[in-house]
């Protein structure tokens, strides 16, 4: 893909990792689109036609992380699969970390994206579980 969507791309897991540092969960809905779809592990999967209900649902976990000592999070591994120009499936590994730097918690996520206006928005996320 060009040098934009790779851009885009980046840019959306810089601007989620500043959402996340916020503790704000609006502001990090506002990183997705409507709907939304967020597969956890088993039978868990949920979907969101609103912004309010997907903040609240970001902000229970964020509220959660803080309460673990997290104070920030990391992404790595970010791979990309481009389905088309204009749907990617990115993978990063996410690790949360508290104030000294030490790992709370690390998982690895995928999320599909679409591109409009240069700019990339995930519509739906999987969580990998087992990893």
């Amino acid at each position: 893909m060009d040098e934009g969507q790779e851009s885009a791309v980046k840019k959306f897991f810089e601007d989620f990792v500043t959402a996340f540092s916020s503790f704000d969960g609006d502001r990090v809905a506002t990183r997705l689109s409507l709907p939304y779809l967020a597969k956890g592990p088993g039978d868990v999967c949920h979907v969101f036609e609103s912004r309010p209900r997907l903040a609240e649902y970001f902000q229970s976990y964020l509220d959660e992380y803080h309460s673990q000592g997290c104070r920030e999070c990391r992404y790595s591994n970010l791979s990309v699969n481009w389905l088309d120009s204009e749907c990617a499936v990115a993978s990063v590994t996410w690790d949360l970390v508290d104030a000294s730097g030490v790992s709370v918690t690390s998982w690895s996520e995928s999320y599909m994206l679409a591109f409009a206006n240069g700019r990339a928005l995930a519509f739906a996320t999987v969580d990998h579980v087992g990893e």
